[in-house]
């Protein structure tokens, strides 16, 4: 009467809770990119805003490089201070789901916030404001000295072209994406 039965050490861990944890890791990812296309195009209205500035740090000597650097280090420091206030979230948000999933569930009390997260954290953050702060940095960074430096303000908002446009699409399909998915 005995037998004997084989089984996946993986599938013998999660169980059944595999699907779900990859429905949901898509989700996240999901909305990750949809927030750092929403952050890139508020970067990129942002430093439209600042031609003239641009246009005078060029009078004044700084090179294309210096300004790039210049916006892409504003992009990462902001980008790190999200992640760094995503993380302490995230340790506050983990307590509170351990303490109201259900008791059956496989290996929660298990889930804790280790250096891997805080290095896979740290990655993410640097990636995301590299990644997209580049786009307003090298469209601002292309600045018409003359052109910038004679206007006297009367700028309007369209003049953030065809990136700002792309970025909008592209926070659109995925928030399309996201919803057909849920």
């Amino acid at each position: 009467g005995w037998d004997v039965r084989v089984t996946n050490w993986r599938e013998d861990l999660v169980g059944n809770l595999r699907t779900s944890l990859l429905v949901l890791l898509g989700a996240v990812a999901f909305v990750l990119l949809i927030a750092c296309a929403n952050v890139a195009n508020l970067l990129l209205a942002r430093v439209t805003s600042r031609h003239k500035e641009m246009a005078v740090r060029a009078a004044l000597g700084a090179s294309r490089f210096r300004i790039v650097r210049q916006l892409l280090t504003e992009s990462v420091v902001l980008s790190l201070i999200g992640g760094i206030l995503g993380l302490v979230l995230s340790v506050w948000l983990t307590r509170l789901l351990i303490s109201v999933v259900p008791a059956d569930t496989p290996r929660f009390e298990e889930i804790h916030v280790d250096g891997r997260v805080f290095l896979f954290t740290l990655g993410i953050s640097l990636l995301t404001g590299i990644v997209f702060g580049i786009a307003p940095a090298l469209h601002t960074s292309k600045v018409s000295l003359n052109e910038h430096l004679k206007e006297s303000g009367r700028r309007s908002g369209s003049e953030r072209g065809r990136v700002g446009s792309a970025l909008i699409v592209v926070e659109v399909a995925l928030s399309f994406m996201l919803l057909v998915g849920a």
